[in-house]
Parts: C-alpha cells; structure tokens; sequence
C-alpha cells in the first residue's frame, strides 16, 4: 500500500474505538474552563477560542493572568499573519476570553482542563477543588504529559468524568490530541473527547493509561540514543542533519532545546521514580550537564546548541561538544565517526520495538494509532508512512536482526535496551 493510502486508512481508523458505539452522543460543550495561564494553559485556550468558545481562564495571581492573555493575544496575531484569522476575527475571538483567579467562575465550564505545573501534589489540589465547584455532567480533564490519569481521576471524587487530554507544544499549532481513557472514563465522556478534538481540529487519538502514555512512552527511546550518539562522538548538528535528511522537520536535539531541557530533566526525575531508568551513568548524563550549565534551550538561547537573535536558528556550540567530551572522557567512552545511516536505525528502531509492547498491552487500539501519532505529533515525514509502516516493509526479520545487533555491540545495557520484545512480531500481523 502506498504511504499516503495507508495514512488515510489509518486515520480513519481512530474512529474505531472499542467501547463506543457508532452514532452515540457526547455531552455538549458550551464553555470551557483552563487551569494554568502558562504557556501550555494559554496555548489550549486559543484552541478552543479558535471554535468561537468561550473560555475562562484560571490562574493564582493577576500577574500570570496578564501574561496569559498576552499570549493569548499573541497566538492569535500569529493566526492573522498566517492568514488563518482576520483582525477583526483575532479580536473578536479575544471578547469571549475571560480571566480570572476564583475557582468558582468554572462552575458554569462543560469542560474544564488543567493544565498546571506536571506534580502530582499539585494535580490532587485541583482536582479536589474541582470535585467539588464542577457542575454535575462537567467533564475534567487533565492535560499530563504521563502521570496516572487513574490516580488524578480518583482525587475528583467522580473519576467517570475524568480524561486526559494530553495536548503537544505550542497547544494552538501542533495538530495531535492524545486523549487518555482512564478505567473508569465513561463513554460518554470519551466520546465527548472525541468531538471536541475535531472541533478544535486536532487529531484525537485514544490511547490507555501508562508512564508516559504511547506518545512520549515511545519517544523516550528516540531521545535516548540521541544522548547516547552524541557521547559516542555524533555532535549534535550532525544527528539532527540526519533525520533531517530522513524527513523529520527538526531533529531530536533541537526538538529537545524547543521543549526545554529542564523538561526532559524532569522527565528523568519521574523515570526514575518509577524505576524505568536503569543504573547506566550515561543515560541523561548530557542533559543533566547542560542543565546544570543553565542551558535549558531556546527559552534560556542555550541548549544542545547555541542561539542567535531570532532566537530560534540552532547554531553549533563549541561549549557543548567540550561538555559533551568531558563526560564522555569520564566514562571512558572513546569518540568515533558514526554514519546517518546509524543515527537513524538508532533513533527509530526503539520507537519501533516500544509500539510492539504498547500495542500488545493495549495502549492504543491499532498499530497504525501509532505512525499517526509520530507524523502529526513528533513530525515523522508522512510520505514514509511512520514507523510501523518502515519497519514492515523491512520486514520482521530484518528489523529483529538489527535490535540483536544494537544489543550485542551494548555488553552492559544492551539487553535493556535492545532486547526484541516478544510482541515484535504481532506488530507484523496487526
């Protein structure tokens, strides 16, 4: 099948979501509730401004408020300088935005979304508040990047409302909505979900609940071996030049410095907490370093590469490779010269290996669930079809021999990183 038939079968696929019938009804949404007017927060809000809702956005002080609605104001500029908005639209849109610092202004909210700082003490305080202020029928949904959408449900006291909506960064450019079921998500709810995805024209995708998810549970590997590559002597224009070269619109690295280093740092906390990080001194080792150095990517204008002006053209660091050098000196990691061809298999066969177990598990519903998250979420080209769709037509053996071949070249951590999942070859047969 060619890549572009096969990524129309596989969007329509999403709406084959087990448990939810065909031609049954949500709950409406007429006005929408943000928690946090950060740039997550204010970035869902121009989402749903953007369908002409209304939208009250919460924060604690008049202070992040101000800064919220700037954004907001700034994100829809953006619409009208890409043609999407007029300026009467822009500001038109920016009468049904209303902020605020009293919880009970969400009390009217048909959805409300929270989208605050990603600690589980500070998800358990709002979802209590909103247990108790929400109106009854009010979907709650969180916008967690991987914390346990049961847990925070459970906090609500009415975990049947309760869904992830796990938006991507910037909320009102990235087209991918991964929406999170829960074990006590009602139908309805899911449903519900699923409509407001279109109507703020995301691709919705339903996923289970795990650490991470199926979005950022499969990128962890992508992001790893980057790290890896860049100690083993690949800097970090090179790794990106060679996805690049592959299709991806930005590499791993820069992509890393978008997001923000600290994140990916915290991300390792929350890792390691759960015991999902193994004693290996080299996983991380660069970023911690460099977040250690107050390079936290473009939001600082220094990460895995320097930046300029715009502050948005990566440019080679000199002091990132001699940080680079100096762990891999420590670790006694000798640099050789490492070919794209590499840095791609590398990059892209854990993300491979990892759809096999989470499909196995049931953290999405189909194979191809995950090449649409990949293209619309982590801008896999979609003239490859994803990742699923290069892996079968390497073929099963193929793909199998290169992860041993990765796990026996690695004798202390290959066996965690590289073992074929048994699932492997249901990947193949989906």
């Amino acid at each position: 099948m060619h890549p572009k038939q096969y990524v129309g079968m596989a969007m329509r696929q999403l709406a084959d979501v087990p448990g939810i019938a065909p031609g049954s009804t949500g709950r409406p949404i007429n006005k929408v509730g943000v928690i946090g007017a950060g740039l997550m927060g204010s970035g869902i809000g121009v989402c749903f401004l953007g369908a002409a809702i209304p939208v009250v956005l919460i924060d604690q002080s008049e202070e992040a408020l101000a800064r919220g609605r700037k954004a907001i104001g700034r994100d829809l500029a953006t619409g009208v300088k890409k043609g999407f908005l007029t300026e009467d639209q822009a500001k038109g849109l920016q009468v049904l935005l209303t902020t605020t610092v009293d919880y009970d202004a969400l009390s009217d909210c048909d959805l409300i979304i929270e989208a605050v700082f990603e600690r589980m003490d500070i998800k358990e305080t709002v979802f209590k508040r909103l247990g108790e202020i929400a109106k009854p029928g009010a979907i709650l949904a969180t916008n967690t990047s991987g914390l346990d959408v049961d847990q925070i449900a459970e906090f609500s006291g009415r975990p049947e409302d309760v869904i992830g909506l796990h938006f991507f960064s910037p909320a009102f450019i990235m087209p991918l909505l991964e929406i999170v079921r829960g074990k006590k998500t009602s139908p309805e709810v899911l449903r519900t979900a699923l409509f407001a995805s279109m109507m703020i024209r995301k691709v919705g995708v339903v996923v289970g609940n795990c650490f991470g998810f199926a979005a950022n549970r499969s990128l962890e590997g992508y992001g790893r071996e980057a790290e890896m590559l860049a100690l083993e002597g690949a800097n970090p224009e090179d790794i990106d030049k060679a996805l690049v070269n592959y299709g991806f619109p930005m590499g791993p690295c820069a992509m890393t410095d978008l997001a923000g280093i600290d994140v990916r740092c915290h991300i390792f906390d929350s890792m390691s907490d759960a015991g999902l990080v193994p004693a290996d001194p080299r996983y991380g080792a660069l970023s911690k370093a460099l977040q250690a150095e107050g390079r936290l990517g473009q939001k600082t204008g220094a990460g895995m590469f320097d930046y300029g002006e715009d502050g948005r053209a990566p440019i080679p660091s000199e002091k990132v490779r001699e940080i680079r050098d100096n762990i891999a000196a420590e670790l006694g990691i000798k640099p050789r010269t490492i070919s794209e061809e590499e840095i791609v298999e590398r990059c892209t066969l854990p993300v491979v290996n990892e759809i096999a177990k989470i499909l196995d598990e049931g953290i999405i519903n189909h194979a191809t669930d995950a090449d649409v998250i990949w293209i619309y979420g982590y801008g896999f080209p979609a003239a490859k079809g994803g990742p699923v769709y290069q892996a079968r037509l390497q073929g099963f053996g193929k793909v199998h021999e290169t992860l041993v071949s990765y796990q026996e070249k690695d004798p202390d951590f290959g066996d965690v990183y590289w073992t074929p999942s048994p699932a492997l070859r249901n990947l193949f047969n989906d």
